[in-house]
């Protein structure tokens, strides 16, 4: 609830020069062995097809970063706007989600995160109207947290999630209905106090147990999006929030202890 500033990834010296307007965003950031990996999005405003995600490394999470370049660009993958990268880890391996309201795919990458995996094969598991791709395993089910709608002050920007078997899909709505069809279930979408709200970052499961949700939002008075945090309870086995609407009264704050 409480943050403090600790500083930035890159120093004007460090950041990655490849990408010339310096537009990076929307970092990922995981523990693979002994060092933490940021996967970071670049270029969008160069056009789609010229978007792409890099990769650095660093000892400890607040950096700093050594940028290590190009990981992904969307020519190479055939995928314009190939941005908002997501790490799922499992069993010492790595699958790397990303896409943007053209497709949303997944890909296996090396044990060190650092490049492709020889042979993976990019996967499609959504369909166009979606970004930002978050995963978590519930009850060995996948769940495949979206992002969709206009996420302008007073969007429809909201979360919604499919469920799969397998980290590589198919994943469907509870009708079965495949996400690469647009079909989902409805998570978290903005009411009267907050507006589109979205892009999942985290789930944390805090110290009593309970489920904690990080995403973006507009606060009605505010002309900028603010980072929110809310719980995350699962019905019959599928992730909601706050009966699909932000949290703004009663709320409490997550138990560490």
């Amino acid at each position: 609830v409480n943050w403090s500033f600790v500083g930035t990834a890159f120093t004007n010296e460090t950041r990655p020069t490849f990408e010339p307007k310096g537009n990076l965003w929307a970092p990922d950031i995981n523990k693979i062995g002994d060092r933490y990996v940021m996967y970071y999005s670049m270029s969008v405003w160069g056009g789609e097809w010229t978007c792409g995600i890099g990769v650095a490394t660093a000892d400890k999470p607040e950096g700093p970063f050594t940028d290590h370049g190009k990981l992904i660009d969307s020519n190479e993958q055939g995928v314009d706007i190939s941005i908002d990268a997501y790490l799922y880890q499992e069993d010492g391996r790595n699958y790397l989600f990303w896409g943007s309201f053209r497709e949303i795919s997944v890909i296996e990458l090396t044990a060190d995160g650092m490049s492709i995996k020889k042979g993976a094969v990019r996967k499609k598991v959504a369909g166009g109207q979606y970004e930002a791709a978050y995963v978590i395993k519930k009850n060995g089910v996948y769940n495949l947290i979206l992002s969709t709608g206009q996420y302008h002050k007073g969007g429809t920007y909201s979360l919604v999630v499919g469920q799969s078997n397998n980290i590589m899909g198919p994943y469907t709505n509870k009708k079965g209905e495949d996400m690469n069809d647009v079909k989902h279930e409805l998570m978290l979408k903005g009411n009267n106090r907050f507006s589109s709200t979205g892009h999942c970052s985290r789930i944390i499961t805090d110290d009593a147990g309970q489920d904690w949700i990080l995403y973006h939002g507009y606060v009605d008075e505010l002309d900028y999006r603010c980072l929110m945090l809310d719980k995350v309870n699962w019905i019959n086995g599928w992730p909601v929030v706050n009966n699909t609407y932000p949290t703004y009264t009663g709320y409490s704050a997550p138990v560490f202890r």
